[in-house]
């Protein structure tokens, strides 16, 4: 047997933010792993715990020569980009190309069979999904299952949508894991388990790790958009969303809500789930709504003159609509109906026959429960009977003037049968961040998907 055949498959992990410890703990005999980070700070962290970091864009960023970039090269676009928006076009070109040269390197020398990073949330990630898939390897990016404690890779990482899953047969194990979860969320206080026991909106350790922060990263920008010394280059900006923090504590105490209750009874309540900014739903899975403001106004818009848009925020974004880019929407529209995240989203769907969506939990929420459901972006139960699929604004506008009770709705053995085709489709572990993220059993499932998902037990039989 020749010593190539020998070699242990190569898996490339992009380890960032939570990936970043996390990715270490996956190494394992049935292959070997390639770590890369995007950040000086996580290469450090990757070094940390032993590993070699084959690469990290920012250290290598002032010996890179950028490669052409191609018309049109991006599936998405520049502007889908959360954080190098800061600068100009000229120099975003050049990062565009050097993030193609930095990924062309690295996959031609280490020849991985798959790369592992989450689904398509910037663009040095989107430059690694089309190079990956010219030279026809595998992308694993993981996606929770509506099942605690599986997953699955998704089968397009640059969308969410449920018309890219193949989902199987489901087995009746799958079917009564479908049942169970069901009657979960059809319990009055059932909450996802990624929002529950969350910080106050009052709480001072977030504010003053957010203070601390904003100063950091506004030092950082302007040094890394001034300087020409080597190393100055960052490729991430968190000053918007830290300054963020701050601006709407502050808010707190001097803005208030709407209260549902004052809602009159005549009115027809219209239901959006404010999303968390900034967020990949928002700028690659709802690229051309991303801006929620444009999109709020919008909405109103379609409305006729006896609905009321009540926006509720997102629970882990407390405080987002005190914003004054909100407030100033609110002002203008007397049909627009602001609460905070604390309210429950039961509270309001026991108010209201119709949700709008982009991509939000809480809409295949509304779904199980019967109500309509009109979804705008691209998220996995999209495309389960019932649910209204919204192409444009004209289709929203007639979706909204026709009576709810002519209106899909989504029946209960359909959600019953996607559920378990979801969980019939997964793997068991929890590779995104949960509690239980770095339990010794949950690495051990998390390194038998990566196998499976990265076909290591087909390549062996083929040598």
């Amino acid at each position: 047997m020749s010593e190539q055949a020998k070699a242990k498959p190569r898996i490339l992990f992009f380890a960032r933010g939570y990936q970043t410890g996390f990715y270490p703990e996956l190494r394992d005999d049935r292959y070997e792993a390639v770590f890369v980070t995007l950040t000086r700070e996580e290469a450090e962290q990757v070094r940390s715990k032993g590993c070699e970091v084959a690469a990290c864009f920012e250290e290598d960023f002032d010996t890179i020569e950028p490669a052409e970039v191609p018309p049109h090269y991006l599936l998405t676009s520049l502007m889908s980009e959360r954080f190098l928006g800061r600068y100009d076009q000229e120099t975003r070109l050049e990062i565009l190309g050097k993030e193609i040269a930095f990924w062309r390197g690295l996959l031609d020398e280490y020849t991985p069979i798959a790369v592992l990073n989450e689904i398509v949330a910037i663009e040095i990630s989107e430059v690694l999904l089309i190079e990956t898939r010219q030279r026809g390897i595998e992308y694993l990016a993981p996606m929770y299952c509506l099942i605690e404690g599986m997953f699955y890779w998704q089968p397009d990482p640059l969308t969410l949508s449920g018309q890219s899953l193949d989902l199987p047969e489901p087995s009746p194990h799958a079917l009564e894991l479908a049942d169970a979860y069901l009657e979960q969320v059809r319990q009055s206080d059932y909450k996802p388990y990624y929002v529950r026991n969350l910080a106050g909106r009052r709480s001072l350790r977030p504010v003053a790790i957010g203070l601390a922060k904003s100063v950091q990263w506004r030092l950082r920008d302007r040094r890394s958009r001034n300087s020409d010394k080597s190393g100055a280059f960052r490729y991430e900006s968190y000053s918007e969303e830290y300054g963020k923090r701050l601006q709407v504590f502050s808010a707190s105490f001097t803005r208030s809500y709407d209260e549902l209750d004052a809602i009159p009874e005549t009115r027809e309540i219209v239901l959006y789930p404010l999303h968390q900014e900034p967020e990949a739903t928002l700028n690659y899975m709802s690229e051309f709504m991303a801006n929620q403001v444009a999109t709020i106004e919008n909405i109103l818009k379609c409305l006729g003159p006896h609905q009321t848009l009540v926006v509720k925020e997102h629970p882990v974004d407390k405080g987002a609509l005190l914003r004054p880019k909100f407030q100033d929407i609110r002002a203008r529209y007397s049909s627009l109906v602001f609460l905070p995240a604390e309210v429950h989203a039961r509270e309001i769907l026991t108010r209201c026959d119709r949700v709008v969506t982009l991509t939000s939990s809480v809409g295949w929420e509304a779904a199980c429960l019967g109500k309509s459901v009109c979804v705008m972006g691209e998220i996995y139960w999209d495309s389960v009977p019932g649910v209204t699929r919204i192409g444009s604004w004209q289709d929203l506008r007639q979706a909204m003037r026709t009576p709810v009770a002519d209106m899909e709705r989504v029946d209960p053995e359909d959600a019953r049968r996607f559920v378990a085709g979801l969980a019939e489709f997964s793997h068991k572990g929890r590779p995104l961040p949960n509690p239980h993220l770095y339990d010794p059993a949950n690495i051990a499932d998390v390194r038998d998907a990566i196998v499976a998902g990265a076909g290591i037990a087909q390549i062996a039989a083929k040598t």
